[in-house]
């Protein structure tokens, strides 16, 4: 019923734009060619329909602890169709180009602490991060779930001048002990098959992070290989209270700029969170005159949690390309995507967004737990 409901939704918002005030025949096909066989994906604790085609990639922040005492770990991304020989040798290429290269400044030895092939899906490498200290040093553990290779990084700082100053409560934690908890996080990552049955913790692209981390800060990535100028991204936040400067401010000191031209401007929710759209086309004077479509939502709520997170969603085209043919890459071009088009695929994915059910784990006493 609920999936019935939110296709209806959908619908809806399209048969509107496409009987309104307008789109040409060739913009109703694109429209149509995005939106009607669309896919659901998780993202963070939520659910949201994208195109059959769209790229998801992403990192996000763990934090274990809260207030003045906390340890993050970064966990992201490196590709999305890799496999054990193809992690192998990048992982051999990096610990050979960090072996060689600059010595530490310090100690004028190499850089390579440790690096060790834990078995087929997993590297652990750690490496000094001469740019806090001759003594603090990176840890870094890959890993392969599935054909996604993934990232997870730390910094252990025993050993280096006031190191209570780099660490939250200032305890100073062993590389040991890091390195601990980079394989504890590991095992408590997982792949799944469909969305809607991810089931409990963070869904960052094809996995879940399921490790109890009391805070978690990401960004999801989508990107249409068919058009290399799009960009869309979300960032969220569980606990953080919302920016003082809100969406609704900040556009309205643009909305002035002449170059500025607003399509819409208003209240709207995401995920049943009260939030705040602003869709606009700009015109880049610099570059020749391109036209950049620049959509923006951001969550207005009062009572922050992981089920409520704070949310900034941006849908971008045109500008300078950083992704297709290499003889492309630089270039500045108009969005490939009309304004209409844009919000056709806009209107079929925002109100899409929805909580996963099984996005939290319960406790004992009914109450919702991130582990």
């Amino acid at each position: 019923m609920r999936q019935r409901t939110f296709r209806a939704v959908v619908t809806v918002a399209i048969v509107a734009l496409l009987a309104g005030c307008g789109p040409s025949e060739k913009e109703k096909k694109v429209i149509e060619n995005l939106t009607s066989n669309m896919k659901s994906i998780c993202v963070g604790r939520f659910l949201m329909n994208a195109p059959q085609d769209a790229r998801i990639v992403g990192d996000v922040k763990l934090y274990f602890g809260l207030d003045k005492s906390f340890k993050t770990v970064d966990v992201s991304i490196e590709s999305l169709d890799s496999t054990v020989a193809t992690l192998g040798t990048a992982m051999d290429a990096e610990a050979l180009e960090i072996d060689r290269g600059d010595k530490n400044w310090k100690t004028k030895k190499s850089n390579l602490l440790d690096y060790r092939v834990v078995d087929d899906h997993t590297i652990y490498l750690r490496q000094q991060d001469g740019g806090e200290s001759a003594a603090a040093s990176k840890h870094e553990l890959h890993l392969l779930v599935g054909k996604t290779q993934l990232a997870l990084t730390a910094t252990s700082y025993e050993g280096v001048d006031g190191a209570g100053r780099f660490e939250p409560g200032g305890r100073v934690e062993t590389p040991e002990q890091v390195a601990a908890r980079l394989f504890r996080i590991a095992s408590e990552i997982r792949p799944y098959e469909t969305a809607e049955k991810a089931g409990p913790g963070y869904c960052l692209g094809p996995v879940v992070v399921d490790s109890g981390q009391d805070e978690e800060e990401g960004n999801t990535y989508m990107f249409l290989d068919r058009y290399p100028d799009f960009h869309f991204s979300i960032y969220n936040k569980g606990l953080t209270p919302d920016p003082s400067d809100y969406l609704t401010q900040r556009v309205k000191d643009a909305s002035g700029l002449p170059q500025v031209h607003t399509f819409r401007n208003r209240d709207i929710t995401l995920g049943g969170i009260k939030a705040h759209e602003w869709l606009g086309r700009l015109t880049d004077h610099d570059h020749g005159d391109i036209t950049l479509l620049t959509f923006v939502a951001e969550s207005m709520r009062r009572d922050p949690a992981m089920v409520r997170p704070h949310m900034n969603i941006n849908l971008d085209a045109g500008g300078q390309l950083v992704r297709g043919p290499k003889e492309n890459i630089g270039k500045y071009i108009s969005s490939s995507l009309t304004p209409k088009e844009a919000m056709g695929l806009w209107d079929a994915m925002i109100p899409s967004i929805r909580l996963r059910p099984d996005a939290m784990r319960q406790k004992g006493d009914g109450s919702m737990t991130s582990r």
